[in-house]
């Protein structure tokens, strides 16, 4: 159900700050998301069709997949002829070692959820590089080698954080086991311990941001002691500014806009939606939450941002950068995982079982709900879009393409032949779909 709080009119329209200080070039997606964090693609002619190879069928517009070991559901990111992602690949186990005590919703230690595990196991953190025209690994590095700091969810991994670039170096946050930074030929450029960051047994997920010299990483652990938000020299690591947060773990991963003429760094929070001044750490502005832990990321159109989460009670909001303002709510359709997209004049929230909300994104008026994919399914990939399409991608490694707009349409159904839990990535002309066990390049001929 929506709530109208009343819009008013705004100054300057909000447009997505660039995050990355060289400039990222069309065909770039240097960071989760892409660029700015939009999940949006600029680019024309991308392919809309796709399959894996079967009996006495060769595959359709998959031009190379390449292996990459472990388990990791970090995004690819893409600069120019190279492609990076991380993954953790189990190792021996440590007998006798436990999690670290958790609090519950009442700060009460030995909170325990169900479905943690592995922190008795020691594991490896990698980072691939991948050639973007061959899908030959160009190199491999060793982040880290040993124990963990907390367990993880079952259907989570060490390596969930997607990767950023400047063009310079790519950086790898893998939380409790530091945030590295590489040259583009592989040497380890600088490397950061920020401690040990727990969320209740459930794993990492909130991914770096470049924005101009700085690396900004959001840090919210269990609940709220302890909590912050940090911004990095992106050459050298030191530390430029930190900011403590009184915000439960989250996952969801900062958004840079731009509001009548200064850029804002806006970060979810169940108890509240902040803006920072990128630069300094300052806090600008305070909102109403998410309430729920927020996983899924922010997005932006039409001069507003849009934040949601869903892991109890399912909640959107709609809010106005330069004051935050609460311009709306919707209380149903919001995700426990993915993020949402916004494209044009609507917001769309994609469930965990894919169904699909349309909402208005200026006035909160619902378009349409409960739009289904073709089959059952469960989603953790976030969607993207390019050229009025938007792509949703399941556990099942389908990706459904849907019309944009006013009315649910599911155009095409296309798939890698393997489970995918990472979301896609557009740059140059190919779609990249990280599955389970192969890294896939998706172009047309």
């Amino acid at each position: 159900m929506k709530t109208a709080l009343g819009l008013g009119p705004w100054a300057l329209g909000v447009v997505v700050a660039l995050c990355v200080s060289l400039g990222a070039a069309n065909e770039d997606w240097p960071q989760w998301r892409g660029p700015g964090g939009h999940g949006i693609s600029a680019e024309p002619n991308l392919p809309t069709e796709w399959s894996a190879a079967e009996a006495g069928k060769p595959a359709v517009n998959i031009k190379w997949k390449t292996e990459i070991p472990g388990r990791g559901h970090s995004s690819p990111i893409v600069w120019r002829n190279r492609i990076f992602v991380t993954t953790s690949i189990k190792g021996e186990q440590v007998p006798g070692r436990k999690a670290p005590v958790h609090l519950d919703f009442n700060r009460q230690p030995g909170y325990v959820h169900p479905d943690t595990l592995d922190v008795d196991y020691k594991h490896t953190l990698k980072v691939f590089a991948v050639d973007t025209a061959t899908g030959t690994v160009v190199w491999e590095r060793t982040a880290y080698d040993g124990e963990m700091a907390d367990d993880r969810h079952k259907k989570n991994t060490y390596a969930s954080s997607t990767m950023a670039t400047d063009g310079e170096r790519v950086y790898a946050f893998f939380e409790s086991a530091g945030l590295y930074a590489y040259n583009f030929d592989g040497t380890l450029a600088w490397k950061k311990d920020l401690g040990p960051i727990i969320k209740a047994g459930m794993g990492p997920g909130s991914s770096p941001v470049v924005y101009k010299d700085l690396l900004i990483v959001q840090c919210d652990q269990e609940m709220g002691d302890g909590s912050f938000i940090i911004g990095l020299n992106r050459r050298t690591g030191e530390e430029v500014w930190r900011t403590a947060r009184a915000h439960r773990r989250s996952w969801a991963t900062p958004l840079v806009v731009n509001a009548a003429g200064h850029d804002e760094l806006i970060a979810s929070g169940a108890e509240s939606v902040l803006a920072y001044d990128p630069a300094t750490g300052k806090e600008l502005w305070k909102a109403k939450g998410t309430v729920s832990h927020p996983i899924p990321s922010a997005v932006t159109t039409k001069g507003i941002v849009f934040l949601s989460a869903g892991s109890s009670s399912k909640n959107a909001l709609a809010v106005k950068p330069g004051s935050g303002e609460l311009l709306w709510t919707y209380n149903k359709g919001a995700a426990y995982v993915p993020s949402p997209i916004a494209l044009g004049n609507y917001f769309y929230m994609v469930n965990d079982a894919g169904l699909m909300t349309c909402i208005d994104a200026v006035t909160g008026e619902r378009i349409y709900e409960g739009g289904r994919p073709p089959v059952p399914a469960t989603f953790t990939a976030s969607p993207i879009a390019f050229d009025d399409k938007i792509l949703l991608t399941s556990e099942d490694g389908d990706t459904f393409v849907v019309k944009a707009g006013p009315v649910h349409e599911v155009l095409r159904t296309n798939s890698v032949g393997e489970p995918v839990y990472a979301s896609p990535a557009i740059a140059d002309g190919t779609i990249y779909i990280r599955g389970e066990r192969h890294l896939f390049a998706i172009r047309k001929p």
